[in-house]
């Protein structure tokens, strides 16, 4: 019987708004032995700022993997070890803006070696994905694209958008204009959504908020600011 030991790993920084929820997962494969796999494991989230445990933070899904999961089709699951039995899969959600948390998942293998991951969550809310610049007669079309969000937080399954809704907040006062900056939105194909900037003659700047919920019940959101102003 091998001998175990225990092994810890660099943390990962993850960055999500508070109306963020998808899945994150820590893959141990490349530091197992032959034949190894997972036979425990354990997640746990505290809130660094205020030293106490978070769980509410954390969510799972299946608690039993199928070949085809009956409720959510092929390769729907979450908090358990994965087909390939090296990963843990565990969702994330909810947050306190500017706070930082500290998730550890511990895993004990089958050949009683004992693995330990650390990722750092941080809420965010003053980051933008992008930054447009236009002049008050303007009008046009932006596309925002949530493609790697949909594919890379979990790549065992593809995901689409279901929903979608744009917010527009001027940025010297906090008053939601939405109506007076956007005449239309909508979904440009499964992964990228349509938004529709309109003329006007304000000299100012907008943060465009733009959310969706996916197919598998995740939420997603991007941020753009907007300049409206002669050159």
């Amino acid at each position: 019987m091998a001998r175990g030991f225990k092994v810890v790993l660099i943390m990962e920084i993850v960055t999500k708004r508070v109306y963020e929820e998808f899945l994150i997962t820590i893959d141990f494969g490349d530091r197992f032995q032959v034949l190894e796999s997972i036979a425990s494991f354990s997640v746990v989230c505290v809130n660094l700022c205020t030293n106490t445990a978070e769980p509410s933070l954390l969510f799972y899904e299946d608690s039993v993997y199928q070949a085809e999961d009956v409720a959510y089709g092929e390769g729907r699951y979450g908090g358990v070890p994965d087909n390939m039995v090296s990963s843990v899969t565990f969702g994330i959600a909810n947050g306190i803006v500017g706070n930082k948390y500290k998730i550890t998942a511990v895993l004990t293998t089958n050949l009683g070696s004992v693995y330990e991951e650390d990722v750092i969550l941080e809420v965010i809310d003053d980051v933008v994905e992008g930054y447009l610049q236009k002049q008050p007669s303007e009008k046009f079309v932006i596309l925002a694209s949530f493609v790697h969000r949909l594919n890379n937080d979990d790549i065992r399954y593809d995901d689409t958008i279901a929903s979608q809704t744009v917010t527009v907040i001027r940025q010297s006062d906090g008053v939601d204009v939405t109506n007076s900056v956007v005449f239309s939105s909508g979904l440009e194909g499964t992964e990228k959504v349509k938004i529709g900037i309109q003329a006007g003659s304000d000299i100012e700047d907008y943060r465009i908020i733009n959310k969706i919920v996916s197919v598998q019940g995740y939420k997603y959101q991007l941020d753009s600011l907007l300049s409206v102003k002669d050159k």
